[in-house]
């Protein structure tokens, strides 16, 4: 799938989630090539899907310096959501919290404010058989000059700005959406697109990217 510049807000059909309409009992996640960390021991003992890496041999990650955020809010389009910091599962993908109310930030990535820069990775689920709609399913309707504010665990808040709107088609992440170096960016990211169980889910990724204000 061809990549669009971030300034530009991709127009594809994205199907509204109606009652009745179909929700995974474990949503896959959105997929992504990172980097490479040869997987450890799961540190936060939830559902071990979500975003796919290549670059996740945790002793090539340095541990995060600065405050990690534990909240996002993306007051445009009605979205507050707790943030705990996620680790690597035993297959190689970035955790996810399976409650789709609550997100994760990939703890061996930047934290807001680092002096390294790079992508402050934040990704949750869209809905769940088990949770219900989440609050991400908002996540398609946020436009490019909105802004995003991230709560730090020390009080401090880190005031973002929508720049890019994208989709990818699932595996199909490029590695730059999770670098650590760099100008600092804010990405939130979760599935969308066609739902299909047979594919494994939904087929593709909401990925918002976003700049300090």
């Amino acid at each position: 799938m061809a990549l669009v510049g971030l300034v530009v807000s991709l127009v594809v059909v994205w199907p509204r989630l109606a009652p009745g309409t179909p929700v995974q009992e474990s949503e896959a996640g959105p997929p992504a090539a990172v980097a490479s960390p040869s997987p450890e021991p799961a540190t936060v003992p939830d559902d071990p899907s979500g975003i796919g890496r290549s670059d996740a041999a945790l002793e090539a990650a340095e541990t995060s310096d600065g405050a990690r955020p534990v909240r996002v809010a993306l007051a445009s389009v009605g979205i507050e959501s707790p943030v705990r910091p996620v680790g690597v599962a035993e297959d190689g993908q970035m955790q996810l919290p399976p409650d789709p109310r609550v997100m994760g930030w990939y703890r061996f990535g930047p934290t807001p404010g680092s002096e390294s820069g790079g992508s402050v990775v934040i990704a949750g689920h869209l809905d769940s058989k088990r949770f219900g709609l989440g609050p991400l399913a908002r996540l398609r309707d946020i436009e490019v000059g909105q802004p995003i504010e991230v709560t730090l665990a020390d009080g401090a808040t880190s005031t973002y700005t929508v720049v890019g709107v994208e989709r990818f088609d699932r595996q199909a992440l490029p590695a730059e959406l999770f670098t650590r170096q760099g100008p600092e960016r804010l990405r939130v990211i979760t599935c969308g697109g066609e739902y299909d169980p047979e594919a494994g889910g939904y087929q593709q990724n909401l990925v918002v990217t976003a700049a300090p204000a």
